[in-house]
């Protein structure tokens, strides 16, 4: 009996043993490093992945704004341009009725001219809508 307690003690305390401990225990760790590795690994992969769908929805969102916003501001200045050139044709209007009447009451052939008729109206509005887009031509250039 003393020899199998003997031999028990030389496998407890000999060296093959304490190799065989020290590589189960690297194999043991190198795994633990490893599905560690892989678990930070997909978790990193998927916190990517959200962001980039998240810029990508935020810049989706930020592009429709964008063209929206650029939609009205074109809408308001064409509005606006609509306006001024209705503005400046009554003006035009208005200034050439005030010629007109002016110049009939300078003249004493106010009740021969009192009348005009639609081929002078129309040479008028083709003579105001020529200035206009001549002016508007200068207006580009410069």
């Amino acid at each position: 009996m003393n020899e199998k307690s003997n031999n028990k003690s030389d496998l407890v305390n000999s060296r093959a043993l304490f190799v065989l401990k020290i590589i189960t225990m690297s194999f043991a760790i190198l795994t633990c490093v490893v599905v560690a590795t892989a678990l930070l690994t997909r978790w990193i992969m998927d916190l990517n992945r959200k962001v980039k769908e998240s810029n990508t929805k935020m810049a989706k969102a930020s592009a429709r704004m964008n063209k929206f916003r650029k939609e009205r501001i074109k809408h308001i200045l064409k509005q606006r341009k609509l306006q001024l050139k209705e503005e400046k044709a009554e003006r035009k209007r208005k200034d050439y009725d005030k010629n007109r009447r002016l110049a009939y009451t300078d003249s004493d052939e106010l009740d021969d001219t009192d009348e005009i008729t639609d081929e002078e109206n129309a040479l008028n509005d083709f003579d105001n809508e020529l200035s206009d887009i001549m002016l508007e031509d200068l207006e580009d250039e410069i």
